[in-house]
């Protein structure tokens, strides 16, 4: 698993020209060590395709430059458009102001973003105070410790199916999702029961398989398929079924929850407000629960990201989903609640 940065080395870090010929860098950076094309690895060259001052914490694009830029007008296409759900969608309408948004379920936008690796002037650090609860999933930490064999569930929706990531869709550099990486580096053997375009409603449905599991953790990771359709009140209500069904059938299993990233602003399914409330919740929620459960607090840390980085620079769809970037925050994210340990720095 790729860490986001290691000491002053920043990793890959992601960006889109959207909207401006700018990309903000989450710190301020001494130098750029590296500029490529995502996908394809194309390395893009100082003073001819970016523009950087050491010290800043942003990068431009001069004209002339070899890397995509978007103007405003393509982030709200009229033309030629190829409406989601069409497999080959170019675009999704309901935009708040009644509009088209860009949008792509496959590779589009790992084939527009950019690498950026630089040496940051300052150390970075993780833009939240991490919440490590070691109180909590003490038998799953202690199996960890000791290299026992351990099982994890996990049921959710696209993004946790592995939405686009770029395994997912086929495309170089092939990174898998945020949960294959988790587990690949910890050495659990892993379901992925996750089903895209489902909410919280459709675990009733899948009780009997992931039961059937029996694992160590089941990790739930509903959320942004139910934040404009359900209450929050009716979400814990379903949460909390699923819990106590799997406690008397399963007593030993640890759970893990995760709150999601919110989406596009600009996107009516998605408008700011519901996420916050839903994470704030999930957060009341894990805090009054027994010490089996456990959270991993993805909302907090995405929006700490998002107060320095576009959206557009972690979007893996245009409007629901992350990047491989965006899988990589997921991943440190869950695997710190997991292991009790910093895993960024």
């Amino acid at each position: 698993m790729e860490k986001l940065w290691i000491g002053n080395e920043v990793i890959k870090e992601s960006g889109l020209f959207a909207g401006v010929p700018r990309i903000n860098l989450m710190f301020p950076a001494a130098s750029i060590t590296r500029i490529c094309q995502h996908s394809t690895g194309e390395v893009f060259l100082p003073g001819t395709d970016f523009l950087h001052t050491p010290g800043d914490d942003f990068i431009t694009r001069p004209a002339g430059s070899r890397i995509p830029f978007f103007p405003e007008s393509a982030l709200h296409p009229v033309e030629n458009l190829r409406l989601h759900p069409a497999v080959d969608a170019n675009a999704i309408d309901n935009a708040v102001d009644g509009g088209n948004l860009l949008f792509n379920n496959a590779g589009f936008f790992a084939l527009n973003q950019i690498d950026i690796s630089y040496t940051a002037k300052i150390t970075p650090v993780w833009p939240t105070d991490p919440l490590l609860q070691p109180e909590r999933l003490q038998r799953f930490r202690e199996k960890l410790a000791a290299g026992e064999p351990l099982k994890l569930t996990l049921i959710g929706d696209s993004i946790s199916e592995g939405f686009n990531a770029t395994k997912f869709v086929n495309i170089p550099p092939f990174a898998p999702c945020y949960m294959e990486q988790i587990c690949s580096k910890l050495k659990i053997t892993f379901t992925n029961r996750a089903i895209g375009g489902t909410g919280i409603q459709h675990a009733c449905r899948i009780e009997k398989e992931y039961l059937a599991d029996a694992p160590d953790l089941l990790v739930i990771a509903y959320g942004m398929n139910n934040f404009a359709a359900m209450p929050v009140t009716e979400f814990l209500d379903h949460l909390q079924t699923i819990i106590a069904h799997c406690r008397k059938v399963n007593p030993h299993t640890g759970y893990l929850l995760i709150t999601s990233m919110s989406g596009n602003p600009l996107w009516k399914p998605t408008i700011p407000g519901p996420d916050a409330v839903y994470a704030e919740k999930l957060r009341d929620f894990v805090a009054a629960a027994p010490q089996d459960t456990a959270l991993a607090d993805v909302a907090a840390v995405w929006q700490k990201f998002l107060e320095r980085k576009s959206f557009y620079d972690l979007t893996g769809n245009g409007v629901n989903h992350p990047n491989d970037y965006g899988h990589r925050i997921y991943a440190s994210t869950i695997l710190q609640t997991l292991t009790g340990k910093e895993m960024f720095n």
